[in-house]
Formats: C-alpha cells, structure tokens, sequence
C-alpha cells in the first residue's frame, strides 16, 4: 500500500538525531513500549563475533513489545505524522528515534480497532536516505505491508528492527550517531536497569536481553529505601521531593539522578556523583534517584547553572545536605572505628605529621584491614607493624601492591607473620623477601632466554651475554656482587687467549656433539665466554670462568677434553699465579649419552652434582653443566625460602616522595559532580 509521510523536510534532520546519544534515542524507543502499556519488552542486539571482519561491534539492533500496538486504521496519524507528538497510545515523535542508530528502520506491528472490531498487521519499511535535504517530505512515498487478520484474538505488538547502523565514515561527523559503551554486551543489562530501576524492581515491566531476563536481584543489594522530604523554594513554596535509594552490587560510585515524568514515564533529566571524604570503604555503589512533581520543569535544564539562578544553587545544596545525611547514618561504623583509632597507641599521626590527604587515605585503608582481621578490636600487637606498613606504602606508591597482597593473608597465616616478627626485623624480612622475589623473576626471564624464546628471537640471545654477567650468583651466591671485568688485566687476556687455543672448535656428528635443532638462525649462534674474580684474601682471588656452548652443540667428551686441557694449561703455565682460585664451568643446553654416564659415577662420590673434575691442589675445578638442571635447582631453592617467609616482596625503601597535597579530600564535606547520563 502506498502512503506518505505528513510533515516538511525541515522537521527530518532535527527529529532523527535529535538525542544526546544513540543510548538515549534507544531509550526513547523503550519510552514509547511503555507508553502503550507493554508489560513485557524484547530487546534482540546482533553482536558481532570475534572471528568475524566486520567494521562495527552490532549488525542490528530490534526491540518489540506487547503494548496495543498501532492498527492499519490509524497508521498515517500515529506514525506517519512526522509533525505531531502524538502519545495517546501512539509512538510520538520519538518513533524515528530509531533513525539516529542506523540507516534502516522497520516498523511491524499489530494492533486492535475497538471500531472495526478488528485486528490488523502492519509492515513499514523506512530508509533514511529517502528523506533529501530539499524534498518535500509529502512527495515521499512509503511502500507498506498491511492486512487485516482472520477472525479470533491476536496478540497485539509493536517492533522497530534497525539495520544498517553508521560506520565511522558518518560517526566522525556525526558523533551523535556513534554506537555507544551503553550498548557493549557487558553494559547492556546494567545500562537498562540504570534508566528504569523502579520499573524493573516493582514487575511493572519484564525486560529481556537476547532471551535473558533482567532480574533487578542481580543488581540490588537490598530493596530501596524510600524517603519523602520537604523543600521551601526562594519563594517559601513547599515541595515534596521524592527519593529512591538503591544498594548496586556491581560498582563503588554513588550516582545520583534527577527524573522527571514524561507521558507518565520517569526518566533521567540528568546525572551527578556523589562524593566525600568522610565515606565508609564499605558504603560500596548506589544509584539515588530524585523528583518532584510540583517543581518547575526548566529547573533540570539550567541544573549546572547554579552560580547564576539561585533557586537551582539551593535545591542542589538542598540535595547534597540530604544525601549527607542518608550516608552518615550509614557511617556510623566507620565513625566509631575512627574514634578508636585515632586514641590507639600505634596510629602513626599521634606525634608525626603528614597531609591531609594522606590520613584520610590511611584511616579507609586501616579500616579495611579491621574489617577483615579485627587487629584493633582484638587487641593484637601485629598492628605495630601494619599500621607503619601501610603509612610508609602510601608515600612510598607501594599501596596499591601491599594492601592486595596483605588482605589476601587468612587468620592463620597473619598469627604466623606476628610469632615471625617476635624473631626477626620487619627491614630483614622485607629486604630478604625483595632479592628472593628479584632472583625469581631472573631465574624465569634466564629460563625462557635459554629455552623458549630462543627459536623466536635471535638478538635475545645475542644480549644472554649481557644478562649473565650481571647474573653470575646462579653459579654461586658468593659473585652475588661481582663483576664481568677481572681487576687483573694481564690475566683477563690470558684466559681469553688460552681458550681461543684449547675450546675453539667445529662440531661434528662423529663425537657426538651436535644438538638437532631445526632454525637456521638459531644454528649461527656462537659460544659465549665470561670471567670474573671475587677477592678471597690479600694474597689470593677465586676467578670464575663460564663457558656456554651454542644451542647447535652438545656436551660430548670432546667438550669435556678440552675443558680438562684449559685447567691443565692453567696449572701448568706459568702466566697464571698459583695462589688463585679457578673453577671453570661448562654449560649447555644438552650432554650427549657418555658424559651422562660418567657425571652420574661421578655423583656417587661427590656432594656437588655439576663437579667434574679437581685437581690435586684443590685449587681449579671443572664443572658441567646442563642449563635445565642448573635453573631448576635454583628455583627448588628459591621457591623454598619464599615459601618459608610467607610473605610477599615489598619494596619500602626510601624512593622519591609521592605525597597527595594535590588532591585534598578536606576542602569540603561532601560534592556533587554533574556526569553524563
């Protein structure tokens, strides 16, 4: 059936992304379910899936209802008068709200004519592009779908399905147009139930998203609490204002949002949190709905306006001063604690001073750890050394690490860490705890250098040079602090020229010594070489020195050979003084069959499982190494130190001071901070 719209083009721009985002023209659409009694909504979003190209996170977006929906007879008023608002069991203007989210829009419907005495379907199909900037709207013709249907009872629905939402090549332009967070699978639901809580809460309305229906016990807390006050305007005329306030699971922010009713239907005029210093950690999320039915309507308009009307400067305070008092009532707890706190022998600004800022940060932070550990109530003496704890990470910008890592220690677990610190300085655990922790992650980092990433990146391995040298203490705690360089240059050389002549060599399938592995660019990695001394006495040095083969190449008795001929070089030639210290180790990823063989005789007889080989003086040593048994081993060790603290690594030495002076939470009691709805 052909028909047309009634109005001028001029209306069109202005009315099809008339809303402040496509979640409030959304909304609009919801509205208009309401407005024509819908007790059940369907809202169907075609999400985009992961392994699909496509240039936006929604395909298409419908939303039907089983409102009275709209009959044939009445289709040119209803919705195709662009010009009218019509809302008596219409849609009104907000009907092609639908246009600000895509570019095309179908209306189905069924509806009921208590006149015609019967029911009819309706199908409009409308695109936005056949609207031109000039063309009168009256020369548009609509293509529709209309039929009467058969006799009986019909279940009455309207439905708008849109598709063709706007790319970015129109969202840049239009920003109006751009699918919003509001909308992302995550948000969706919380994002529903924010704008009609009270619907949702009191079954006047069931929503459903993709089939799932949202059920306000998946948000709220606890039922809403109600409140009537009276406000005296400027004027001295008394209002009723209405509050709703509602306990939020899944957030910590207090939003506030004054309403107002429209067609019956109340809906958000604009938003604010809610915010102060004095609140509880516990007080936790809430939304706060507001309204009045006898205040004036541009009083929500001109709401961040208050330094210039006066009469919105008081409701706002009016608000602020309501809401100040709801929550001290909720406050009380923390109120006590404070009390308490303040009068305890280890709060840390009894005698000290510090900002602001940072006390109020620390009383929340210590009532946290009250609320889980009961450490002032009880009496217990740990409190000495969690409270300075927590002072010291809040300057030191450790906070955030020290207070997840310590709520996550159980009753036992806290007894445990208090006996400890009856044995021990709260610096000696916390400086031994840092440089388990630090050699852990370099363990791991070493391990995967070795191993893992090897294949994958050729320069790391070129740097292991580098990271060994700094990490010598994984062949010894004593060159913990040592150093690449030897302090005896003479010696330095000699080592480096002894080796070119006794372990350089090529590799070969004949001894056994070659390591099948399939990357090209891992074959062309060298052998590298280091040394470096630690003093023992005046008179003599202990002088390291590694030998780490290729990934290509496997410890096999040749390797071994030569590493028995570099230690008898050393004992024989006189270039190297007698009175040092020298234990050479050879490392790799792998040993062939026989050197296995013989370390394992070897072990039999000897604590130290990596020995191979020491002379008769006592004083050269020849170790060999596989690098998986080497890290193992360590991490066997570390892992049981840091088992036996108990404790996490935490960093409190002194570091650049990070104070709060710039944010004080004192200046005032309590703010409203307008947001977007």
């Amino acid at each position: 059936m052909k028909r047309k719209f009634t109005t001028n083009s001029r209306l069109v721009n202005e009315l099809f992304a008339n809303y402040i985002s496509t979640f409030a023209a959304f909304c609009e659409l919801i509205n208009n379910a309401l407005q024509a009694g819908a007790k059940n909504i369907w809202i169907d979003i075609d999400y985009t899936k992961d392994t699909e190209l496509h240039p936006l996170i929604i395909k298409a977006i419908s939303i039907k209802d089983d409102g009275c929906g709209v009959h044939t007879s009445e289709v040119s008023h209803k919705l195709l008068d662009i010009g009218t608002a019509n809302k008596d069991g219409g849609k009104g203007i907000g009907r092609f709200a639908a246009l600000q989210l895509g570019r095309s829009v179908s209306i189905e419907t069924v509806g009921y004519s208590p006149l015609e005495r019967n029911f009819s379907k309706v199908i409009i199909p409308i695109r936005f592009d056949m609207f031109g900037k000039n063309l009168n709207v009256t020369d548009v013709d609509i293509d529709t779908q209309e039929e009467i249907l058969g006799s009986g009872s019909h279940n009455t629905y309207y439905k708008v399905s849109i598709t063709d939402l706007y790319d970015s090549t129109v969202t840049d332009l239009e920003p109006k147009k751009k699918i919003i967070d509001k909308f992302l699978k995550i948000n969706i639901k919380d994002s529903i139930f924010e704008r009609y809580p009270l619907k949702i809460f009191n079954k006047e309305v069931n929503v459903f998203v993709n089939k799932s229906k949202i059920d306000p016990s998946d948000f709220l807390v606890c039922e809403p609490i109600k409140k009537t006050v009276n406000y005296d305007d400027k004027k001295g005329k008394n209002h009723q204002v209405f509050f709703d306030f509602m306990h939020i699971k899944k957030m910590q922010k207090i939003k506030v949002f004054l309403t107002t009713r429209n067609a019956g239907i109340q809906t958000i005029a604009t938003g604010f949190e809610f915010e102060a210093n004095w609140l509880s950690p516990k007080i936790g999320g809430w939304f706060i709905y507001i309204h009045s039915d006898s205040l004036r309507a541009d009083m929500y308009r001109n709401i961040d306006l208050d330094g210039l009307d006066e009469e919105v400067k008081c409701y706002k305070e009016f608000i602020k001063q309501e809401l100040n008092e709801f929550f001290k009532e909720k406050n009380k707890e923390f109120d006590n604690f404070l009390d308490n706190l303040k009068k305890d022998a280890f709060y840390p600004y009894k005698e000290k001073t510090s900002s602001h800022s940072k006390v109020l940060l620390f009383d929340k932070v210590a009532y946290i750890v009250e609320d889980k550990f009961q450490l002032l109530k009880e009496g217990n003496k740990i409190r000495e050394m969690i409270y300075p704890l927590i002072d010291r990470s809040l300057s030191n910008g450790e906070f955030e690490n020290v207070m997840k890592n310590m709520l996550k220690l159980n009753n036992k677990m806290v007894s445990q860490f208090s006996n400890l610190l009856e044995r021990t300085d709260m610096e000696d655990i916390i400086e031994f705890s840092d440089k388990v922790s630090k050699k852990m992650e370099d363990i791991e980092f070493l391990d995967k250098l070795v191993y893992s990433e090897i294949s994958k990146n050729v320069k790391e391995r070129k740097q292991l040079h580098k990271v060994l040298e700094k990490m010598l203490w994984v062949f010894g705690e004593q060159y913990n602090e040592s150093t690449h360089l030897l302090s005896d240059r003479g010696l330095a050389q000699n080592l480096i020229e002894l080796r070119e002549s006794t372990l350089i060599y090529k590799s070969s399938r004949t001894d056994d010594n070659i390591n099948e592995i399939k990357e090209s660019n891992v074959k062309s990695i060298t052998d590298l070489f280091m040394y470096c001394d630690r003093i023992m006495d005046v008179e003599a040095r202990e002088v390291l020195v590694v030998e780490l083969k290729a990934p290509k190449v496997k410890i096999s008795p040749k390797e071994v050979g030569q590493a028995m001929k570099y230690a008898r070089e050393i004992e024989e030639l006189g270039a190297f003084p007698d009175g040092n210290f020298y234990k050479i180790i050879l490392i790799s990823s792998e040993i062939n069959g026989q050197v296995k063989y013989e370390m394992d005789g070897r072990k039999k007889s000897n604590s130290n499982p990596y020995l191979y080989h020491k002379n008769d003086k006592g004083n050269i040593e020849v170790w060999i190494v596989k690098w998986s048994d080497l890290l193992e081993n360590i991490k066997r060790k570390l892992k049981y130190m840091s088992i036996m603290l108990n404790v996490k690594d935490v960093d409190v030495q002194e570091k650049a001071q990070k104070d709060f002076e710039e944010i004080d939470f004192g200046k005032i009691s309590s703010t409203l901070k307008k947001v977007a709805v």
